[in-house]
């Protein structure tokens, strides 16, 4: 390199001196006495690159201020969500829980209008006794909204909706006392099983305090977990409600699949984990001879259920859907895994001490599964009919093989 050339990479890359300080110094101690020639009125070259690296320094200092600012800001509204996370995710009322949701979301970020609206609808069991019980309580914090309007709201898609200037035509504010109040407010889907089942609503009483391109990141994570538990609330008041238990086999019955087969689909949907499901049929329960009293048959189920309970894993739900049919659903349960589950369960039917002293005819099990995920499985409905398919198809072939004995 030449001489220019030098100057030139010196001036353009300051960061040069970071490696060597000492040259720097060097460079700065000459006097200008010393130079061979007389110093112009511009900047000196050494004059510079010292600038030219005072600058970036000053540049890179107020970045990291900034940079360390924003973190900070962060940090805190991290701690305040947590918070209110915690708190609504230990609630078991749906009223105090919505309550402490808009006392700590005005505490905590000056935000006064709060309200959670719910989608009428079966899917979320948002039946009509809880519009009764909470419809016009907390002062309108907990609104029941239709579901065609929520779809115009949010036109298909599940992100928030921010709205800058709200002059008396609010989404959801629409009260008389606080219309006119809102100047921008905040939409945000709260999503139950992959479909809009509420709306957490914000409003302010400053303009754009909400706007299109504001990070809402930490709003959506709020409200994913009040979607979770507003989900429990209502499945705890089901489950208050129902009988569960099936007194012979101390199995669940139908109307506990029914609450939650969907929650554990989506479960296994969200998290990209497999769940089985496994139908059982004990074929000929109700032709067999007169020998089978009603408490041999009760015998039987209970001896069954019992079998069944030894196979299966805590994490595993055994449902009696019908008086001859049962239902297992195993999370986090593959192909290979279903296939070795179904072999222990026949086996272990038919080495039931009841079924395999039978003298004459005996019962038989005959079974059908299927695994999420699987082409044409797309929700808990289509794993169901699948296993059921198979299970209808198990059931002919041995009908089909019995005629053939016979014939």
């Amino acid at each position: 390199m030449n001489k220019d050339q030098i100057a030139i990479y010196l001036n353009e890359h300051p960061e040069f001196f970071n490696e060597y300080p000492e040259l720097l110094l060097k460079i700065k101690s000459i006097e200008e006495n010393d130079l061979p020639l007389q110093p112009l009125t511009t900047l000196s070259l050494a004059d510079r690159i010292l600038k030219r690296a005072h600058d970036d320094k000053e540049h890179l200092k107020s970045k990291l201020e900034w940079f360390l600012e924003i973190t900070r800001a962060n940090e805190k509204i991290q701690e305040h969500i947590f918070e209110i996370e915690r708190l609504i995710l230990t609630s078991t009322n749906l009223e105090q829980m919505v309550q402490q949701l808009k006392e700590e979301i005005t505490r905590r970020f000056g935000i006064h209008n709060v309200v959670v609206g719910l989608v009428d609808g079966d899917d979320h069991f948002f039946e009509d006794r809880l519009q009764e019980r909470v419809l016009g309580g907390l002062n309108g914090t907990i609104q029941f909204i239709d579901q065609e309007l929520v779809s115009q709201w949010f036109e298909g898609n599940q992100e928030p909706v921010l709205r800058d200037e709200v002059n008396g035509n609010s989404k959801i504010f629409t009260s008389h006392s606080i219309r006119w109040k809102i100047k921008s407010e905040a939409l945000i889907p709260i999503m139950i099983r992959g479909s809009v089942a509420g709306v957490i609503a914000l409003g302010s009483t400053k303009p754009r305090h909400f706007y299109e391109g504001l990070r809402t990141d930490f709003l959506e994570r709020l409200a994913g977990k009040l979607s979770i538990a507003i989900d429990n609330i209502l499945l705890i008041d089901r489950l208050k409600i129902q009988p569960l238990v099936d007194k012979h086999t101390g199995f669940y019955n139908r109307a506990y699949l029914e609450m939650v087969m969907p929650r554990e689909f989506e479960l296994a949907r969200i998290k990209k984990k497999n769940l089985s499901c496994l139908k059982m049929h004990i074929d000929y329960f109700h032709d067999l001879p007169d020998t089978w009293t009603q408490e041999l048959r009760e015998n039987l189920l209970k001896e069954f259920g019992q079998t069944l309970g030894e196979l299966c894993r805590p994490m595993d739900i055994l449902v009696r859907t019908d008086s001859d049919e049962f239902l297992a659903l195993l999370p986090e349960t593959d192909e290979n895994g279903m296939k070795d589950f179904s072999g222990k369960i026949a086996s272990a039917f038919y080495s039931m001490s009841m079924v395999a002293e039978a003298a004459k005819e005996r019962p038989s099990l005959n079974m059908g599964w299927a695994t999420f995920p699987a082409d044409g499985i797309e929700s808990y409905k289509d794993l169901l009919h699948a296993a059921s398919r198979e299970m209808i198809i198990a059931i002919r072939e041995e009908e089909s093989s019995m005629v053939r004995a016979t014939g």
